[in-house]
């Protein structure tokens, strides 16, 4: 009898705390789905009046509820993607979300969720909000705060040229990969680019490397005397970066520089050194590119001969080194580039 009457127990608190269960689904469900409705019905509205007020013809019902606040956000997210070329338009919406999201944002800022913290910051990025600035400064400096909000926080002062995100840096004791950085200097204009330019030694390795590769992807040809002088470097990966900076430039003024790379003890500098001679198309190089073709390592090799056979004879040197060189991977990375090049047969 006493089991009988514990299994009854146990079924019926099982069957209540199912009903509450599914009381607490259905309640939410209903929540969720009158969110939903009213913010579909805001969007239409905000959709309507939103191009109106933003050139001054009519005034905007300021939203004061979540669904009209998340429904006037997707709907300005969307016309500013569409407006982004026209530099006064995106202004005016730039305006439009300080006056109107200013204070939500500020107040979301300082939830105690992670992901809504970092929505906030996403659209405050988007939105180019300068007044929330002093905000985000005061979050990166707390111990609370993770990498991600750190870096999301540190695009935000590039993307509005604060000159903050140059201190930040230069005293940071935390490390960032080295990605982060590239995007990041990436977005800094030419005034507070030069800024880490200019005192380039003094921040941490890190940083170094992603400042000789941004100084490659601009293409500027005033950052070549900078990203030479990294050629005669110590540190091998600086010598990498910088070939590989010279590589998206296509131009170097003293070539002979690029030569001690070409032998390198890493075969990673041998490798880059060899793809900017293709670049470069100096045939001063030849025979240091025939001298690769024997390398331990195929990555070398292989662009060894895609750098020779770019050169003007290149294809007549590498049907010579596949019919006649002694070493046998020589002459198959030759025979690889040929057929890769059209050619049906490499024997005469």
């Amino acid at each position: 009898m006493n089991g009988v009457f514990i299994t009854l127990q146990v079924s019926l608190l099982l069957f209540i705390v199912l009903n509450v269960l599914f009381i607490f689904l259905v309640v939410r469900k209903f929540y969720a789905n009158k969110f939903e409705r009213e913010k579909e019905h805001w969007k239409q509205y905000y959709l309507k009046q939103i191009d109106s007020t933003i050139r001054g013809k009519e005034d905007l019902l300021i939203p004061n509820k979540s669904s009209m606040i998340t429904a006037f956000e997707e709907v300005l997210s969307r016309y500013y993607s569409l407006m982004k070329g026209d530099t006064d338009t995106a202004n005016r919406i730039e305006n439009l979300a300080e006056q109107v999201l200013h204070n939500d944002y500020k107040k979301r800022l300082k939830h105690g969720r992670w992901s809504i913290r970092m929505n906030t910051l996403h659209r405050i990025e988007k939105f180019r909000m300068v007044s929330l600035i002093e905000d985000c400064i005061a979050i990166y400096n707390e111990k609370r705060t993770s990498e991600l909000e750190s870096l999301q926080i540190l695009r935000i002062l590039a993307n509005l040229q604060d000159d903050r995100v140059y201190f930040i840096l230069l005293k940071e004791e935390r490390e960032f990969p080295s990605f982060y950085y590239l995007d990041l200097f990436m977005r800094l204009d030419e005034r507070l680019f030069n800024k880490f330019t200019d005192i380039i030694e003094d921040f941490p390795l890190t940083i170094q490397f992603s400042l000789i590769e941004a100084m490659g992807d601009r293409g500027d040809y005033t950052y070549l005397p900078t990203i030479e002088s990294y050629l005669l470097s110590e540190n091998a990966e600086l010598r990498i970066r910088a070939l590989k900076s010279l590589v998206k430039v296509g131009y170097l003024k003293d070539v002979e520089k690029i030569k001690p790379s070409l032998h390198a003890e890493t075969w990673q500098e041998r490798m880059m050194a060899a793809r900017l001679i293709k670049r470069l198309r100096d045939k001063r190089f030849i025979e240091d590119l025939l001298i690769l073709l024997t390398d331990e390592n195929w990555w070398v090799r292989t662009t060894a001969a895609e750098s020779i056979i770019a050169q003007q004879n290149g294809v007549e040197i590498l049907e010579d080194v596949a019919q006649t060189h002694v070493d046998r991977f020589a002459r198959d990375i030759a025979t690889e580039w040929l057929l890769r090049k059209g050619k049906k047969s490499v024997f005469r």
